[in-house]
């Protein structure tokens, strides 16, 4: 979906018309350590007890109520987007928790032998298990870090799980379903003794690049510290459920499962190659980075069993969050392009980094209505890479889940060959 953006800003001088096609959208895929990291690299930990407001502003554009309010980084980690999809679906997966509501006495009516009690590592974004793939979590807050360095000290136990769940954004709550990861390796990467110019010693910058892998899908049972505050360097505890895995087959389990994977299989090849086609419109509106990324997708040609599809979903989850992390690029350059040129027509020298607090009002407030646009049109794109997957991994039955991922695909593709046969259809015309 391409939006096409039109920005008016009056200044003394001239009126400056910015007219730009950009298709503006969702979180990065870090290739790391030999695979696609299908979460953000970086440690955006909702472990923190508070939420900067500066990247979250009211829509002015697309709500229909007042709480509704998108992030100019194109984050869907938010309830109030879920809460909207819950309205149209009887049947939605996904439940929040308040952390303070989790109480010990959750455990009285569950088999404590069945109950696992990991450290809790809250973020926004989803982790899918049972690919085999290596995730990368970069850790620069100080509870997170210390998380890291009890873990590999043991404190855990020789498996050093912890939980990762979502965490929304607007409100700060949990989703009540959540990935045990398995950690496999630590570099410390923290800086100690840099000095300013003058000489005076700097505090330790703290980075702690961890590798992991998704191993399980949990419901959370209680969080054991949730009512108290937490020191910097202090973790939340959560005991969880782990749900059994059996690596059922997929084929020849119903009629309607073996047409649904067939037709996965069949989309998924056609979304593949409309994307590595260097010709398609698909291609060329991502930057150069992204197309590099998509090439790196696999072929597929079965899907017989669970870890097929787990696998599957782990590598739609890695193309949702390639094209996320293209369209923030797009739409990142549009307004740095759009402040820029408003800055130099200003009097007096430029000063760079350009800051848009320092922008006239009405060209800030036009910047942020372009952020929401982008945000909406994002979002109605289809490919979003956090709540969709929250829906699959909060789902019970595999029948469910693989109608999701067939919906999912079947949208995207739809999508580029309507957008495909309206080009060819241009093109033929102007011939």
């Amino acid at each position: 979906m391409h939006l096409l953006c039109t920005l008016s800003i009056m200044t003394p001088e001239r009126l400056l018309v910015i007219t730009t096609f950009a298709s503006l959208i969702a979180r990065g895929a870090a290739f790391t350590h030999g695979h696609f990291s299908s979460a953000p690299p970086a440690d955006c930990s909702a472990n923190n007890e508070r939420l900067s407001a500066s990247v979250t502003i009211k829509t002015s554009l697309c709500s229909h109520s007042d709480h509704r309010q998108f992030t100019s980084d194109l984050d869907t980690s938010l309830e109030w987007l879920a809460k909207e999809r819950q309205d149209n679906d009887d049947n939605y997966p996904i439940e929040w928790l308040d952390t303070q509501h989790l109480t010990s006495e959750n455990i009285d009516i569950i088999d404590k032998e069945e109950i696992l009690r990991v450290p809790l590592y809250p973020l926004p974004a989803v982790y899918t298990p049972h690919s085999g793939e290596n995730h990368t979590i970069v850790n620069t807050e100080p509870r997170n870090v210390q998380m890291a360095r009890d873990l590999v000290a043991g404190k855990w136990g020789d498996r050093s799980l912890f939980c990762v769940t979502l965490r929304a954004r607007d409100t700060h709550r949990l989703a009540s379903v959540g990935t045990l990861m398995r950690l496999i390796d630590t570099e410390d990467r923290s800086i100690a003794g840099a000095r300013t110019w003058p000489g005076n010693i700097l505090p330790t910058l703290n980075r702690v690049v961890v590798t992991c892998q998704a191993v399980g899908i949990v419901d959370i049972v209680n969080v054991e510290n949730g009512h108290t505050s937490l020191a910097e360097s202090e973790y939340r505890v959560v005991n969880v459920k782990l749900r059994s895995f059996t690596n059922e087959a997929t084929k020849g389990k119903t009629e309607e499962m073996d047409s649904m994977t067939h037709q996965i299989v069949t989309d998924y090849q056609k979304v593949r190659s409309t994307y590595i086609n260097s010709q398609s419109l698909a291609s060329n509106e991502l930057p150069k980075f992204a197309r590099k990324a998509v090439h790196e997708l696999p072929d597929l040609n079965k899907l017989d069993d669970e870890l097929d599809y787990w696998k599957l979903v782990d590598t739609w989850q890695v193309l949702c969050n390639t094209i996320r992390q293209a369209k923030q690029t797009q739409l990142q350059g549009v307004i740095n392009e759009i402040s820029v040129q408003v800055a130099m027509e200003a009097k007096g020298p430029l000063e760079l980094p350009v800051k848009r607090r320092n922008l006239p009002e009405h060209v800030q407030k036009q910047l942020e209505e372009m952020e929401q646009q982008a945000s909406a049109d994002y979002v109605e794109l289809g490919m979003e890479p956090i709540l969709d997957f929250q829906e699959i991994i909060s789902m019970k039955d595999s029948l469910d889940r693989v109608r999701k991922l067939a919906a999912m695909m079947k949208r995207e593709r739809a999508r580029l060959e309507a957008k495909e046969s309206l080009i060819r259809a241009f093109l033929s015309e102007s011939e």
